[in-house]
């Protein structure tokens, strides 16, 4: 990158002596994309004096034992994670103190004492941090943001993991979303497939619903409860508005109704709203999906899941490359790590084996790459199927997603990590030989066939029908059937599932998936056991929950017609069996 030329004003004051720098806090910019393009160095005042939202993270304590602890499926508790885990208290509030003392306003709070969530002007960050500004573009517009390395006080530093936010042009994006090819037939959805039939495909006994549960979603948008309420009365679902929150964070989406962001979160709520009817459903809306953003929003989550045990299952249909700020990745892992009770899944993305950086679709030219928070191993990365229908809606087939025509081809995302290494959970279990992570851990539905054409999810967006599709609908899936897992755990006194990985990838080969062992996502192809296109399977409820150590409530499909049958009735409805 060509030399800046930038106001003494924006350059910081003391950036090279007695502080620390913190190289792994910004990306280089330049090259275009989502590394950004800087197209002017000098600020305007109102530039200088607009306001900045932005986190310090402190570096947890013996971080690498806890992932190693948490990844073999140990349950740690919170007094635990407080005595050997953790920030000290001391040095959080230490950081708090210097921040304030900078001028900066203190923002989301963070339970775990890591993450320090702060605003003040563009002018106010440069100078504190001692760090050069500029007008950088990408493909979501024109932004104010960092172009040199930050850096600190030396005795502010010492435990401080990275800075975030200071280039809000880096964001993360929901996978493309795809409609429908063809409609085929009329169904309650209007020729889209619903949830009811998804359920069916995967065999949700009809006992279980996601009661007592709560899933967060995250997304940079806002949705309109008639939308929820015309999308779960055309379905014929038992779901609610009721059931909806929405929390803003930092104000709120900056980004209009008719964007993508939107037509996700629509997609988001309607759907892991639709798997799950008996879940309560929380949408956390942030401005956009910047690093900070998503950090703040996770942040929340975990505070409000502290005090309510109902929390426990996160959606992110978003992600990105995986060369984003390396303290950015290991900030959020800790966050991860910090509540190890939560399940957080995330879409695999739209690009199958070789996602483009600019569009998201697969480019059989582009590198080979997976996308992030995915990749995370404290996350399950769910992929995308392509679910065979008849003409009553009936499953008859289930293979990987990949969509070729029309272009651009889409397919679901999937590979090895760049970044991550292999987690233990995956160890000896048939995986492909490395010692990569390899993504995703799971699939759900993307896109529906009938008749050799392909069509969508029905979804609701400003009063009108819409079909979507993709990973970002899969993750949705996947997160209202964990809701339904997390009750039938729940009913048999035990705890909710946490980290993922440690206890579905023993279940290889058990029944508890169907392995989907056709197509390819590009450079992979599907087989038998684990592979790089929809990692262990799409989920088969009736016996996953049984698996994972669930119980189902009997469910009686008549009722008795004389009284001979009341006593085998209520002996089978005391031993918990299914009466049919």
């Amino acid at each position: 990158m060509a030399l800046l030329v930038v106001p003494a004003m924006l350059m910081g004051q003391g950036s090279t002596q007695g502080r620390r720098a913190f190289a792994d806090s910004i990306v280089p910019v330049g090259g275009g994309g989502e590394r950004g393009t800087v197209v002017r160095t000098a600020l305007t005042s109102e530039e200088t004096q607009a306001s900045m939202d932005f986190s310090v993270s402190l570096r947890m304590r013996n971080f690498d034992e806890l992932e190693a602890r948490i990844q073999a499926g140990d349950k740690i508790s919170a007094a635990e994670m407080e005595a050997r885990y953790l920030p000290l208290q001391s040095d959080y509030d230490r950081t708090a103190a210097w921040l304030v003392s900078e001028g900066f306003t203190l923002t989301t709070s963070d339970p775990n004492h890591t993450n320090l969530f702060a605003r003040g002007t563009v002018a106010a960050v440069a100078k504190s941090f001692g760090v050069t500004f500029a007008r950088v573009a990408t493909d979501d517009g024109e932004f104010t943001s960092a172009v040199t390395i930050p850096s600190l006080p030396a005795d502010v530093a010492e435990p401080i993991l990275g800075i975030d936010g200071l280039q809000p042009h880096r964001q993360a994006h929901p996978p493309p979303r795809r409609g429908p090819k063809v409609t085929a037939v009329t169904s309650a959805g209007g020729g889209y497939f619903t949830p009811s039939d998804i359920a069916a495909a995967y065999q949700v006994p009809s006992s279980v619903t996601g009661a007592g549960q709560t899933i967060a979603i995250i997304m940079a948008a806002t949705v309109q409860n008639s939308d929820l309420s015309t999308f779960w009365s055309t379905t014929g679902l038992a779901q609610t508005t009721a059931n909806f929150t929405e929390i803003t964070l930092n104000g709120g989406p900056t980004r209009s109704s008719q964007s993508n962001d939107a037509a996700e979160a629509v997609l988001d709520v309607e759907w892991a709203g639709g798997m799950a009817p008996g879940a309560k459903i929380r949408l956390y809306s942030i401005p956009d999906l910047g690093n900070n953003s998503i950090l703040a929003a996770c942040s929340q989550i975990l505070s409000d899941a502290k005090s309510d045990p109902t929390l426990r299952v996160v959606s992110m249909s978003f992600g990105g490359t995986e060369d984003g700020n390396n303290s950015l990745i290991q900030e959020f892992a800790q966050m991860m790590a910090a509540e190890p009770g939560m399940t957080l899944c995330a879409a695999s993305g739209d690009g199958g084996s070789n996602p483009s950086t600019t569009t998201g679709y697969y480019n059989a030219s582009s590198p080979l790459s997976v996308s992030y928070p995915a990749s995370d191993p404290n996350v399950t990365g769910v992929g995308g199927t392509t679910i065979g229908f008849d003409s009553n809606y009936n499953d008859v087939s289930e293979v990987t997603w990949f969509e070729s025509s029309p272009p651009p081809a889409a397919a679901s995302g999937g590979g090895f990590s760049a970044i991550f290494s292999r987690p233990s959970y995956q160890a000896g279990t048939g995986v492909p030989s490395g010692n990569a992570r390899c993504v995703p851990d799971v699939s759900a539905v993307s896109d529906g066939s009938m008749n050799g054409s392909q069509f969508g999810a029905f979804t609701v967006l400003n009063g009108q029908t819409a079909g979507a599709g993709g990973t970002s609908l899969a993750t949705q899936v996947f997160a209202g059937l964990l809701a339904i897992v997390n009750q039938a755990r729940t009913s048999a006194g035990k705890t909710t599932l946490g980290l993922l990985g440690p206890s579905i990838y023993p279940l290889i080969g058990a029944g508890a998936f169907n392995d989907i062992t056709t197509g390819n996502n590009g450079a992979y192809s599907a087989g038998v056991g684990y592979d790089l296109c929809t990692g262990i399977g799409s989920p088969k409820m009736a016996n996953l929950i049984l698996a994972l150590n669930g119980i189902l409530p009997p469910t009686i499909s008549s009722q008795p017609q004389s009284t001979s049958t009341v006593l085998p009735l209520m002996v089978a409805s005391m031993m918990g069996w299914s009466v049919v």
